[in-house]
């Protein structure tokens, strides 16, 4: 009761302070209409007049070439008129409040170089001289099918360089070569974390990440600045929108739904976004290969509101930014029978087991912060964030089953085809765990602009953290040749209350003709618990050299730990490691990026290789999503890549790309006699593509195809050592989406734009796993009668059809 009215305080608190703000929202805009019309003055019915600010304010011309669109009033805004057979054109205007101003245009069929406008993005410059890192705006997202719009699996498809996930039903990916817990992620600065005790994909529910409340992101997958924080591999940072006007998205598919609105005060100093999520992937588990009864209920509320506090405050500017997440996860499962037929040397086997019993997973989780940001003149900012989390999660499990292997006779499947049976066993899984978690952060970021070729950016952080976890979990194992024995038996209660403390100054050098542009920057940690204390430099360097072709060259050196989080510290048999010291790499990494024109249209070309070294190792196995840490510093360890990127409009005024990554890492643990072996996460090649297509005169009718390939992960028998990761055989991954979507304007007949509520619908269809793969995501051990074990395939999600509206408000 007392957790429920919590919840609904909060509700109503981000409601009402939302909704006050909205009540000033319908004035300050401003109204712009005219014709589109091609050289010779005939009127171009369905070409698409935007808005530049949003993705959400556009019109698609009627019969007559008309459009009508509402636009801020007061500042200068950017519109696009685009359409498949003409050349696209853009200008810049200001409108006064309440203003209603004629702009007709004509769009030609050749390709011009057009001078009305250039529209330059300075996140974009400073982008390409930090190597290893792309940056992705939200609405690009957003139109990548996915399903239930899963942050993580639509940044994989953009193709940024070096990342891979093998499991859609997942939040987790790896960056060349690390493991999932090596990724930092910030949202508008502040950190967000990922459930704990999760063990698969159907398990994690929803990803913090809210798509459609996303402005932009950057992704560094290695070698990036002192001012980013303390992991091995790559670092997101995540941008949510500051609206303009009032916008919002309703969606609903089978897979759940969404309501995000936005808004700002009249005078644009307050704004406020709001979004809450309902993901219930029942019909999707439906498709696994175990049946049975599953109950996943997800959903989560986030808000994002900056206030402008400066009033007439002579000393500067001040603003204030808050954000708020509440997420509730409830899985539960009864698991009724499994059927796999699998390939072995001597044919085809079938794997049959039967269940009984219940999965349940529990886990409640609050991440917020506040960010006062204080410009005390144009040159120097700074910004004071408070941040906290707490998570509470339960998992329970009273599982029996019993399992019986077979050869098939080639023309039957299933049990009904078994001719010779090779083993029976069975096995009972109990558990009772729970774990609460409470991190809290202070820190302050600083900026100060020397002028025009230098910038010096420094900061401090104090982390305090609580972990309470208790474990009571054990498994009875009846195996093929009738010996009873117990395993992974764990029963104790740890508890870890730890200070961090970070600090990091760097400086930025950019040369008159942007020709070279230099950052050196330092970074030092210090953890209360193992007292280390570990200093950073870290260097980026681009040379922007004078040729007629729009080449950067980019280099990035630097040291990176990672102090041991819990996750890292628990040894299988569940004692902690206090005396854990912090994961460390080097990184070495070069590169270049180049912006080519191809049939008039721009696109982008980014190619890097890398060397990682690391030491203070502390080994892991991944089983589906769970990671099994050592809780020792072990052993050594490599990386070593290439990464190529090729984006641009393959289509005109559509973004396309591929990426295509080749790696090797390996790592060599103290008393293994074999040297250096496969990481769990070595994957050698991975392919990604993302392609979109309209109809040639109709663009309201769009196509999006999405498509992954990873080569396979090694993987070996559990609790034999000396064959860890021997095997990689007959488990690549190779998954292709498509998504169709119709867009239905439903404004074209208003007479006044101001009054409109319901901007565009648009319906969809995706066709998900169109392949129909067996993508191999985990493997079930058995054994036979003669002390054989089997390698049984665990699958993810079949070919399934989702089905989709999204209204445009």
């Amino acid at each position: 009761m007392l957790k429920s009215l919590k919840l609904s305080i909060l509700l109503f608190f981000i409601f009402v302070s939302f909704f006050s703000v909205f009540n000033e929202l319908k004035a300050q805009t401003a109204t712009l209409r005219g014709v589109v019309m091609d050289s010779l003055g005939n009127p171009i019915k369905s070409a698409l007049v935007q808005e530049g600010s949003t993705n959400n304010n556009f019109y698609l011309t009627n019969d007559k070439g008309a459009y009508i669109l509402t636009i801020p009033s007061d500042s200068t805004v950017t519109i696009f008129f685009n359409h498949p057979s003409f050349s696209p054109r853009a200008f810049q205007i200001a409108l006064y409040k309440d203003e209603i101003k004629t702009l007709d245009t004509k769009l030609f069929k050749q390709i011009y170089q057009l001078s009305e406008v250039k529209i330059v993005d300075s996140r974009e410059i400073e982008t390409r001289d930090e190597a290893g890192t792309i940056y992705v705006k939200g609405e690009d997202l957003r139109e990548i099918p996915v399903g239930y719009g899963e942050f993580t699996q639509q940044l994989v498809a953009s193709g940024a360089l070096g990342i891979a996930s093998n499991n859609e039903l997942s939040s987790d990916y790896s960056v060349r070569g690390g493991s999932f817990d090596e990724n930092l992620v910030y949202v508008n600065n502040i950190e967000i974390y990922r459930p704990f005790i999760a063990r698969a994909g159907q398990q994690e529910g929803l990803s913090f990440v809210n798509t459609n409340m996303v402005q932009e992101i950057e992704f560094s997958s290695g070698g990036w600045q002192s001012k980013y924080g303390d992991k091995l591999s790559s670092s997101l940072n995540i941008q949510y929108k500051k609206p303009l006007n009032f916008g919002g998205t309703l969606e609903a598919s089978l897979l759940g739904g969404s309501l995000t609105l936005e808004g700002a005060s009249k005078n644009k100093k307050h704004t406020a976004i709001v979004g809450a999520r309902y993901k219930s992937t029942e019909y999707l588990l439906n498709t696994l290969q175990t049946q049975g009864e599953y109950k996943p209920k997800f959903g989560d509320v986030q808000s994002y509101f900056s206030f402008d506090l400066s009033g007439k405050n002579k000393y500067g500017k001040t603003y204030l930014d808050a954000i708020l997440s509440y997420c509730v996860n409830r899985y539960s499962v009864f698991p009724s029978t499994r059927s796999t037929n699998f390939q072995t040397g001597e044919g085809v086997s079938n794997l049959t087991i039967a269940f009984e019993g219940k999965e349940q997973l529990d886990y409640d989780t609050f991440q917020g912060g506040l960010k006062l940001i204080h410009n005390f003149n144009d040159n120097f900012t700074s910004n004071l964030i408070t941040s906290a989390m707490i998570t509470q999660e339960r998992e329970r499990s009273n599982l029996e089953s019993g399992y019986r292997i077979c050869d098939l006779d080639g023309t039957n499947s299933g049990i009904n085809g078994c001719v010779t049976e090779k083993g029976l066993g069975g096995e009972y899984q109990y558990s009772r765990n729970t774990l609460k978690g409470k991190v809290f952060i202070v820190e302050n970021r600083n900026e100060l602009i020397h002028n025009d070729l230098f910038k010096t950016e420094f900061g401090v952080q104090v982390k305090f953290e609580d972990i309470n976890d208790n474990l009571n979990e054990y498994s009875f194992l009846d195996s093929a040749d009738y010996i009873l024995s117990v395993e992974d038996q764990i029963k104790t209660t740890n508890t870890l209350q730890s200070q961090r403390y970070s600090a990091y100054a760097q400086t930025t050098y950019r040369s008159l003709n942007d020709k070279h542009a230099i950052t050196l920057g330092l970074r030092g940690t210090f953890w209360s618990i193992n007292q280390e204390l570990n200093i950073s430099p870290r260097v980026q360097y681009s040379f922007n050299p004078e040729w007629e072709k729009d080449f950067v060259f980019t280099f990035a050196s630097g040291v990176y730990y990672q102090p041991p989080f819990y996750r890292e510290m628990r040894r299988p048999d569940g004692t902690v490691n206090m005396d854990l010291k912090a994961q460390g790499s080097l990184h070495f990494m070069g590169g270049f990026d180049y912006n080519f024109k191809q049939w008039g249209r721009p696109f982008k070309l980014i190619s890097e290789v890398y060397y990682k070294q690391l030491w203070n190792v502390v080994p892991y196995d991944v089983d589906n999503i769970r990671i099994r840490y050592s809780g020792e510093n072990q052993g050594v360890a490599y990386a070593a890549g290439i990464d190529t990127r090729l984006s641009g409009e393959f289509i005109p005024g559509t973004q396309s790309w591929v990426s295509l990554s080749v790696m090797s890492t390996k790592e060599k643990i103290d008393g293994d006699p074999r040297g250096y072996i496969r990481r769990p996460t070595d994957q050698r090649v991975t392919f990604a593509m993302f392609f979109q297509d309209h109809l040639p005169n109709n663009p309201s009718m769009r196509m999006n195809l999405r498509f992954m390939y990873g080569s396979g992960l090694p993987f070996g028998p559990p609790n034999n050592p000396e064959l860890r990761n021997s095997f990689s055989g007959g488990n690549d991954y190779m998954r292709l989406d498509v998504g169709l979507l119709k867009i239905i304007a439903l404004n074209k007949n208003s007479e006044n734009p101001n009054e409109e509520f319901m901007k565009n619908l648009s319906i969809g269809l995706e066709i998900l796993n169109v392949l129909g793969n067996n993508n191999v995501i985990s493997h079930t051990w058995v054994s036979t009668y003669d002390g054989t074990q089997y390698a049984v395939p665990n699958t993810l999600s079949q070919r399934f059809f989702n089905v989709k509206m999204i209204l445009h408000l």
